[in-house]
């Protein structure tokens, strides 16, 4: 494979897109509406179900980094019984809707979801990252709008809400700015980095990305629990364990924060660890017959 084929498969693999390069003059605006909501028989634009169980009778729901897309999570399933489904979140300007601008703001973003979640099941959420963030707020907006919630928020790698908004966000940083900042989290190939068409595009989403994170404020009033594990990294240099613990300010009675070996993509080597870390803790809140 040359170095423009190992270019492209090497974006496949950080954003999970599969069209064509030249779809990118086709991009849309910011998409306002949204699909019916969800369900077993069609998970919508919004979500990408991997390994489909007729049996299932729960879901995790994932949510993944800034930058990324739901392929982070395309074999979660192989750890999981039969029971419980994984559906990731598909952002508007990558893998499927590579054709739509990306959004970047955060109280939209998760008020579309919010009409598209499925709830014929019981769910929880995880979510890396910026993922994190966005399943947070996508559970403050369905408990103000008293529909159902997560059994669990699982939460990893990611600044507590009330550490969030920036005084500038990473959205108006230069491409050199922005470039040493994805290097930082560590996980781009680098042969992204040596083709300005590839870059041009991972850079647009990283943007959109950053901004919802950075010009997130924290939900007023203190009042807003719910049951939460957070993960970390031992070496993460951006996020470390320590910090972790500040999302026990929204947390039930019973929060842990649980650290494994590695940096800000732990998950990628720890993966069948992480999961069953979550699975126990999940069905420790499951009511009988759920599991």
């Amino acid at each position: 494979m040359n170095n423009a084929g190992r270019a492209l498969k090497a974006y496949d693999d950080l954003v999970g897109r599969r069209e064509h390069v030249g779809m990118l003059s086709s991009r849309s605006g910011p998409i306002v509406d949204v699909n019916a909501r969800a369900c077993a028989a069609d998970p919508g634009r919004w979500f990408r179900r991997f390994g489909a169980s007729p049996g299932a009778r729960r879901r995790l729901i994932c949510f993944h980094h800034a930058g990324g897309g739901a392929s982070l999570f395309s074999d979660w399933h192989r750890h999981l019984t039969l029971t419980t489904e994984v559906w990731a979140v598909v952002l508007p300007g990558r893998e499927t809707r590579f054709a739509e601008a990306p959004l970047d703001r955060m109280d939209a973003l998760a008020a579309m979801l919010v009409e598209a979640m499925p709830l014929d099941l019981p769910f929880a959420f995880f979510g890396h990252s910026l993922g994190a963030m966005v399943g947070f707020e996508v559970a403050a907006q369905l408990r103000r709008r008293s529909l159902p919630e997560p059994a669990h928020l699982f939460v990893s790698a990611c600044f507590a809400p009330q550490l969030c908004l920036r005084e500038r966000s990473r959205a108006t940083l230069s491409d050199a700015e922005l470039l040493h900042a994805l290097e930082s989290f560590g996980g781009t190939p680098k042969e992204i980095l040596e083709y300005p068409e590839y870059l041009e595009m991972v850079l647009a989403v990283l943007r959109a990305d950053f901004n919802l994170i950075d010009s997130y404020a924290a939900p007023e009033g203190g009042e807003l629990r719910f049951p939460i594990t957070a993960y970390a990294g031992m070496s993460d240099p951006h996020v470390p364990p320590a910090q972790m613990m500040n999302w026990e300010q929204w947390a039930m009675p019973g929060f842990t924060c649980r650290s494994f070996v590695g940096d800000h993509f732990y998950l990628n080597d720890q993966r069948a660890a992480l999961i069953g870390d979550l699975l126990a803790r999940w069905n420790d809140d499951a009511p009988p017959g759920i599991v």
